[in-house]
């Protein structure tokens, strides 16, 4: 019998493997490198069950044998060094002077912006000022020889080269669409030559360290993955990877701080990743103050402004420029989600400044096309931006004065507006989605997330209505209570679709677990909205004409997109529903806190619920055994055309009057309720 020989291990990257070229086996590879094409440098999965490989005589002088944290030589250089418990406070609270040094510019000891063109500080320069004298100095600061020895100690204890290409690479294939803070092929062509250079000699190589450790450290919260079943990378855990990976940057942070007080756009990303980390955490609250701290270094070296103006180095290409661009808008769009689903003032202000939104068109991936045709990815994030300007600059519901009428009206000006402006690839029904899903598989991930960004926006407009007590409403004209209570329903239409476009993306995103706060928080949420529905006793709304399907052809989609007008809502739909998430909340519970919160918390307000139920339906049935009086039933048509009337009435006449009127058929108002 023949011995069975051992299959060749295939260790040079995909392309290089297939175009049978010689392979340095590094991420990315020269040759993917010389393509420009770093991006498609992929490698066999396999490769991260390989043992780990034998120390290696390199520059960087790092070894498969010093990811580990426990040595007690480094936990005492550890102990000695500034506490690094919390990067982003130590970013906070170095982010003014170096320590010993004293203020010398106008703009370090008047605290100005040195890019502004309407302040003090202009005006000085307007009179001649030297640049030396009023700003930052836009020459890199020395690393001093103290300082160059710790980091270089900080750098020896990193994991080994292959774990961090690794987890480089599993980053840019599978997790960087989800949040598009860094270009995949700027950010790489940095990776490589930051490699290549003398790290420790200046800032930017300690700064984007720690830049590199923080997306390392992100992309391990999503593994093991259905396209990725690991549990460690080159024998090492990916629990004492993460540790690693946290506790470098933890500590590299305040050197960072401490050799450019001002910062850097590596900066901003790398405390962002810092923030997002938290989120997957279920430490909403640390996101929050990584983002206030991103903004405040992105409002310092200018993010806030156009990148055209003329106090920028001549020196920073078109692409560094847009790639600024983008990491602000990144900012605006988690500064208007997180404000609003906290309750908090945001950072930003609310009117988005065109000049500072992104303009290059880049496509990945796509090289058989023209350029010109094919979608730009980062064009979700744009619309998410635009999405979050419009609600910005329309005011929101006001949960202690919420007005029917304002909020009917943003929400018929967002459909007539803003929604026929959504590019068709990204259309609430694109017509030209399988042309480019097939080639750009996150596409249609991009798609759903946009969609889902749109449900939670309109359910923040109609929410209010949830918080208005019952004494408030009775007092209400009855066209603005016919309104309110459609409101409602409409808001449990908005609610349900939510749940079912979080089902939809989880589904597409392999159906397993993960630690990704866009499936988690949009749960929760709707699930509390509808809970808060079915425990009012008058819902649904029984003095309202419920439009069924088919039932007028004048619904399309253009007019009524979510089929909001002409869909039946159940109370046993809305309990369903909850259920669903409830179940989704607990499978996800395995490995995420948050989720494990919130299915507690819906486990029990479910059971509240069923109580009030119970409670409700024994109430009902003595009243109808004791009330022997015929029951009065209120045409429902007829209340919807005292409404329609009325809001269609200036000077809003008398409802006994308007009720005369024969019922219309034109419920274009009501079209989503």
């Amino acid at each position: 019998m023949q011995s069975s020989q051992r299959k060749r291990v295939v260790s040079s990257c995909i392309p290089c493997y297939t175009r049978k070229q010689k392979c340095n086996r590094q991420y990315p590879c020269n040759h993917c490198s010389r393509r420009r094409r770093p991006e498609q440098c992929a490698y066999n999965p396999s490769q991260a069950t390989l043992p780990p490989s034998p120390p290696q005589t390199q520059k960087d002088h790092l070894h498969d044998d010093e990811i580990q944290t426990d040595d007690s030589q480094q936990e005492a250089q550890a102990e000695r060094r500034p506490s690094a418990s919390s990067s982003v406070q130590d970013t906070i609270n170095w982010g003014g002077l170096k320590e010993g040094r004293e203020p010398t510019s106008l703009t370090e000891v008047f605290g100005y912006f040195e890019n502004s063109k309407s302040n003090t500080i202009a005006l000085v320069r307007k009179l001649g000022a030297d640049d030396d004298t009023t700003g930052h100095s836009s020459e890199p600061a020395p690393v001093p020889e103290e300082t160059a020895i710790i980091a270089q100690r900080l750098f020896a204890s990193m994991p080994n080269r292959s774990i961090l290409d690794f987890l480089v690479r599993y980053f840019i294939a599978e997790v960087s669409w989800m949040d598009q803070l860094i270009y995949p092929p700027w950010f790489l062509s940095h990776y490589q030559k930051w490699w290549e250079m003398e790290r420790t000699s200046t800032a930017y190589g300690i700064e984007f360290a720690v830049l590199v450790l923080r997306i390392c450290s992100y992309a391990s919260q999503f593994l093991p993955s259905p396209t990725c079943t690991i549990d460690s990378i080159r024998g090492v855990p990916l629990a004492d990877i993460r540790k690693s990976c946290d506790r470098i940057a933890d500590a590299l942070t305040p050197i960072c701080s401490r050799l450019d007080a001002r910062g850097s756009l590596i900066r901003v990303q790398h405390v962002a990743f810092a923030g997002l980390r938290s989120l997957c955490q279920g430490r909403t609250n640390g996101h929050w103050e990584a983002l206030s701290c991103a903004v405040r270094v992105a409002q310092r070296i200018g993010l806030h402004v156009d990148a055209t103006s003329g106090f920028y180095s001549p020196n920073m290409d078109e692409l560094e420029k847009e790639m600024r661009r983008r990491t602000f808008c990144n900012l605006y769009v988690w500064d208007s989600v997180l404000s609003k689903r906290l309750d908090q003032i945001p950072f930003l202000p609310d009117a988005l400044n065109p000049d500072t939104m992104p303009r290059m068109h880049l496509v990945l991936g796509l090289d058989d096309v023209p350029q010109a045709d094919a979608p730009d990815l980062f064009t979700e994030r744009v619309l998410e931006a635009q999405v979050a300007n419009f609600w910005r600059t329309h005011g929101s519901g006001n949960a202690t004065e919420y007005d029917p009428i304002a909020a009917e009206e943003r929400y018929e000006k967002f459909c007539s507006e803003f929604l026929p402006e959504i590019p068709p690839v990204f259309a609430l029904y694109p017509d030209t989605c399988d042309k480019w899903d097939a080639r750009l598989p996150t596409l249609p991930l991009q798609r759903q997330m946009f969609h889902m960004a749109i449900l939670e926006s309109l359910c923040h407009n109609f929410r209010p209505a949830l918080f208005q007590e019952a004494n408030s409403i009775q007092q209400l004209p009855a066209y603005k209570q016919i309104l309110l209570s459609s409101h409602k329903r409409a808001l449990a239409v908005i609610a349900l679709n939510l749940l079912e476009g979080v089902s939809a993306l989880h589904l597409m995103m392999g159906g397993s677990h993960t630690r990704h706060a866009s499936l988690i928080i949009p749960t929760f949420e709707a699930a509390v909205v509808l809970l808060c529905l079915c425990s009012d006793g008058n819902f649904p709304p029984k003095a309202e004409t419920t439009l069924r399907r088919g039932s007028t052809t004048s619904m399309t989609k253009s007019s009524d997109p979510f089929g909001v007008g002409v869909t039946d809502v159940a109370k046993d739909e809305c309990i369903q529903a909850v259920g669903g998430a409830l179940g989704r909340l607990q499978t996800l519970a395995d490995m995420n806190h948050m989720a494990e919160v919130g299915a507690r918390t819906l486990t029990r307000l479910l059971g509240k619920l069923e109580k009030i139920s119970d409670t409700t339906v024994s109430e009902a049935n003595t009243l109808m055994r004791l009330d022997t009086d015929p029951i009065v039933i209120t045409d429902p048509a007829l209340q919807l055309s005292e409404a329609w009337n009325c809001l269609q009435t200036p000077d809003y006449a008398e409802v006994e009057f308007l009720a005369e009127n024969t019922p219309t058929t034109d419920m274009s108002v009501f079209s989503w309720f």
